[in-house]
């Protein structure tokens, strides 16, 4: 028994020494050359992919970016220039409600009490002119009786004398010429009869005959007296109808068309200072309306100058989907209006923005199975599929029109929570399905090798890399489909390994 042992423990140590030997000879054989030595010779690190069998997705492998799929922007609604005083921290958890910025109100606030005092005044003076407006109506009816009062007047002397003055003294001019006339003739008759009671009578002295021819001279006075009267009549009568009357009839009608004329003239007068009062009533009402419509939208201002968050979420500093122009968000920046300068995704509904090639388009449509995963994170993959591509394509670089063409899309997955480490801005792989190869073996493309028109693989075995040839089925950007060949736990070199002597 004892010799029995000891053989199995010679053979046992035999064996170990043998591998030892085998392994130090390989390790040897596979060092790089020191110093001095040709690049050429210097073997790539051991870079080696374990054959397996899984199921190989088929499609096409595209770039894009987790966001957000509603972004709550916020920005000052206020079309006011002003500063902005206050701002959370980037990268802050916020709540709903929590402000997050805080703008200048100075400004604001003088220009509202400014605007609150020169409303204030206007409403005096609308005050004012509305008593102004009263005074003169009861001026104006003055005004607009008296004129009508002295047209009134001036008809009735106008009336009278054509109807009753006028007559009237044309009969009083008639019956003093008469009257002169007839006096002419009674002093006629009595001078005719005086002269024939002088020619038939006998006087028994001449003191009587003096006494008669005296008396008749005497009464000659008269009759040239009574003529000359009725002269005087008849030339007062005549210039009684020739220039009396018509001048006086003619100034009682100048009289009430000045009467008339200054009725009408009071009535416009009047009627243009109430329009010029009402016109200047309208204009401070509508001033009032201005400055009441301007004290309201100044003050709906002044909410606008806190921002609040809408949702909970994590602040992130100007407009994610502004590839340029976004400000330098600090206290103190010039502030204006529909600045984008916090935007709070929500993380609860989140897509992939991704940009498809322009050879691929024909390719993929809406509703395309894709899986997504992320560049830093490569053990998390989501499902997905494609909910929207534009409609026209458009330049990657919007200011070079050499740039390639792109369709911006979107992604939706499929799943309701996603891993919690999957946040908006990571860069992801987008792989686009389009047939799923089942239980299958594959090998990533860069362990294939084309030599002489035929596909080899550096097996790794014991005894050093051995050069097979395989056959493949489909691949994607990343793996190949081994239909023969290889086997599964087979382990393939990713490069062209150093070699001593002609592979197998």
């Amino acid at each position: 028994m004892k010799l029995i042992s000891r053989k199995k423990i010679v053979f046992c140590a035999s064996v170990v020494v043998l591998l030892v030997a085998g392994f130090c000879a390989w390790h040897f054989r596979e060092r790089p050359v020191k110093e001095g030595k040709s690049a050429e010779s210097v073997p790539a690190p051991d870079r080696i992919y374990k054959v397996k069998r899984d199921n190989l997705v088929i499609g096409i492998m595209l770039t894009g970016s987790i966001n957000a799929k509603r972004k709550h922007k916020l920005a000052m609604e206020a079309p006011f220039g002003t500063k902005l005083v206050k701002v959370v921290d980037e990268n802050k958890f916020v709540k709903a409600g929590e402000r997050v910025a805080e703008y200048e109100t100075y400004d604001l606030q003088l220009k509202i009490d400014d605007l609150r005092v020169k409303l204030e005044n206007r409403r005096k003076d609308l005050e004012i002119a509305l008593e102004e407006l009263s005074v003169l109506q009861s001026s104006n009816e003055t005004d607009i009786r008296t004129a009508v009062d002295n047209v009134s007047d001036a008809e009735d002397a106008y009336s009278k004398y054509w109807r009753l003055e006028g007559p009237r003294d044309r009969d009083d001019q008639k019956v003093n010429v008469s009257d002169a006339q007839r006096a002419i003739q009674d002093e006629q008759e009595t001078l005719d009869e005086l002269n024939e009671t002088h020619s038939t009578a006998t006087y028994s002295n001449q003191e009587e005959e003096t006494k008669a021819l005296k008396k008749i001279a005497a009464q000659e006075q008269k009759v040239s007296s009574a003529t000359t009267k009725y002269n005087s009549q008849v030339l007062a009568r005549k210039i009684f109808r020739r220039h009396t009357h018509p001048h006086k009839l003619k100034n009682l009608k100048n009289a009430l068309i000045r009467a008339e004329l200054n009725l009408h003239k009071t009535k416009v007068k009047c009627a243009s200072s109430l329009l010029q009062k009402n016109k200047q009533i309208y204009q401070i009402k509508i001033e009032i309306r201005n400055y009441e419509r301007d004290l309201a939208r100044h003050e709906s201002y002044l909410p606008m100058m806190v921002l609040t968050a809408p949702v909970d979420g994590i602040v992130m500093y100007g407009d994610p989907d502004r590839r340029w122009g976004n400000p330098e968000v600090k206290v103190g920046m010039d502030a204006r209006r529909k600045q984008v300068i916090i935007t709070i995704p929500d993380m609860s509904k989140m897509i992939v923005d991704v940009n498809l090639p322009e050879q691929y388009r024909s390719k993929i449509a809406p509703g395309a199975r894709v899986i997504v995963t992320p560049d830093s994170i490569q053990t998390i993959r989501h499902r997905g599929h494609i909910d929207h591509i534009s409609a026209l394509p458009v330049n990657m670089i919007p200011w070079d029109s050499n740039s390639p063409k792109i369709y911006r899309s979107t992604v939706e997955f499929d799943e309701r929570k996603l891993d919690r480490r999957v946040v908006s801005g990571m860069s992801v792989q987008v792989e686009v399905v389009s047939k799923i190869l089942r239980d299958v073996l594959f090998i990533p493309v860069e362990a294939v090798f084309e030599e002489a028109g035929k596909l080899v693989v550096y097996q790794k075995t014991f005894s050093g890399p051995v050069k097979t040839e395989i056959s493949i089925g489909e691949s994607n950007n990343n793996y190949v489909e081994v239909t023969k060949g290889l086997s599964e736990g087979d382990e393939v070199f990713l490069y062209r390994p150093f070699q001593t002597g002609t592979p197998k």
